[in-house]
């Protein structure tokens, strides 16, 4: 009875291991298995004999505690939705080293879109064409226009709705695609008119710039 309860619990832990597909994907296509968590740039198994390796090492990671698959450690250019911090005419160009693990929410011949959450619960774009070795970040910012003492210094130009303070969206991001879809005739003025910092407009303007030959 006790060599069968015995067989029982190690097929039952065999099974167990079995099911554990935890893992990283290195730079150089090795293949480390594991459950990881990252601290300091560095991915380490949780145990009594942790295995470490350096972000920048790593491309893919699959976990349950990562939503995201995709490693990319970067100097991450900040942003901020607490109006509190805005400033009149002056954009804040914070930035942090950090690593990223991005959700690939769009894959295209020509360019994949991703998704990210900062540690602050921000959300991030990034994109990647042929010619990127690493998803890069989609740059947005935030500041403040107009106001009472734009309009005392410089009446003409804040007259009427021009002196009320007015949130203002630094579109980097729109800049960042231009410069690779300018040229796709395939894509209406309208469209980059109405590019906004979201998910549905990037995969819209992708769309049309996938039917560019």
């Amino acid at each position: 009875m006790k060599t069968l309860l015995v067989g029982i619990t190690l097929l039952i832990s065999l099974c167990g291991a079995g099911q554990n597909k935890d893992h990283l994907v290195k730079a150089n296509g090795d293949t480390v298995w594991g459950s990881f968590r990252l601290k300091n740039q560095l991915f380490y198994t949780v145990g009594a004999d942790p295995v470490l390796v350096g972000a920048s090492q790593v491309r893919k990671i699959k976990s349950e505690y990562f939503k995201g698959t995709t490693v990319v450690p970067c100097r991450l250019l900040l942003y901020t939705d607490d109006i509190d911090s805005y400033e009149i005419d002056f954009v804040r160009k914070e930035s942090v080293d950090t690593v990223m693990i991005l959700d690939e929410i769009m894959t295209t011949p020509k360019i994949n879109l991703y998704y990210g959450v900062s540690n602050f619960r921000t959300p991030f774009y990034f994109y990647k064409t042929p010619a990127d070795s690493l998803p890069v970040q989609l740059v947005i910012r935030y500041f403040l226009q107009g106001g009472l003492a734009n309009y005392t210094n410089d009446r003409p130009k804040y007259m009427g709705d021009r002196s009320k303070l007015n949130i203002v969206e630094d579109k980097g991001y729109a800049n960042q695609l231009h410069a690779i879809m300018g040229d796709c005739k395939k894509i209406p003025s309208s469209t980059w008119e109405l590019l906004s910092y979201r998910g549905y407009s990037f995969k819209k303007i992708i769309k049309q710039y996938n039917k560019c030959k």
